[in-house]
């Protein structure tokens, strides 16, 4: 009685064991990993942050002196981002009330599209939709994934520089399954009765599954308005195919 006791007693722990085995392989398995080149990179061995503006850095990957990069961005990463926000919120000297962002502050304007759930937070990897590399804790510069240098430099900021045809890459974590559908535009031009001459369409066909998922923002044409400035006249967010394979990484040091 005693030897039967003990076998099943024996059986439990092995599976119990055998279950949180399972439970721990599945998590990692849920993180996400993103691989790949950075072109042109000159650095030493570097540290890579997943998070963004104000909060301290978290170190989930890593780019080599050849620029073989690999991250690692983790399952629930809205709680992470959410912690992050609570901590710096909690700072008696924070600039900003820091909270989760919402389908608007990614894909605004919303206007005229189908938003088939809303209320769906998102969390985005990185600064917007690059990653800062450090040394010894010290920042050394930004990775971006995008068709060039040229496109993501004008992303980067297109106040100081002229629009052309491209695409970046971002990493959006979403609490829930959502979708959005439809197109919307933007007056690039006027007449002075307010009148709009000239107008940027966007296309949304963006599906987003709970959990990571790769989104592909592209401007597609250009046109001229009647002082002759180039304008981004037609552009698209979209989460159809699979990009990994044809994702270029661009490196800009500080």
């Amino acid at each position: 009685m005693i030897k039967y006791c003990y076998t099943a007693l024996l059986i439990t722990v092995l599976l119990v064991f055998n279950s949180c085995k399972e439970n721990v392989e599945n998590l990692k398995e849920s993180n996400y990993i993103v691989t790949g080149d950075v072109i042109d990179y000159d650095g030493d061995v570097a540290q890579v942050n997943i998070m963004g503006f104000f909060v301290d850095p978290l170190f989930k990957g890593s780019v080599d002196e050849n620029g073989t990069l690999e991250i690692e961005l983790p399952n629930e990463f809205n709680e992470t981002s959410q912690k992050a926000f609570d901590d710096y919120n909690s700072l008696g000297d924070a600039a900003y009330e820091l909270s989760a962002i919402g389908i608007e502050d990614v894909f605004s304007p919303l206007e005229n599209l189908m938003i088939s759930n809303p209320n769906a937070q998102i969390a985005l990897a990185g600064k917007y939709y690059g990653f800062e590399t450090y040394q010894d804790g010290i920042r050394t510069g930004r990775i971006f994934p995008g068709s060039s240098r040229e496109f993501i430099t004008y992303n980067i900021n297109p106040e100081k520089h002229e629009p052309i045809e491209g695409h970046f890459y971002m990493w959006l974590y979403s609490d829930s399954d959502t979708s959005i559908k439809g197109s919307n535009g933007s007056p690039t031009e006027v007449d002075e009765s307010g009148n709009v001459i000239k107008k940027s369409i966007r296309n949304y066909d963006v599906t987003l599954s709970k959990g990571w998922n790769v989104v592909r923002y592209a401007v597609m044409e250009l046109g001229t308005d009647s002082e002759g400035d180039l304008q981004v006249m037609k552009s698209a967010f979209n989460t159809e195919g699979n990009y990994e394979k044809e994702i270029d990484w661009y490196y800009f040091p500080l």
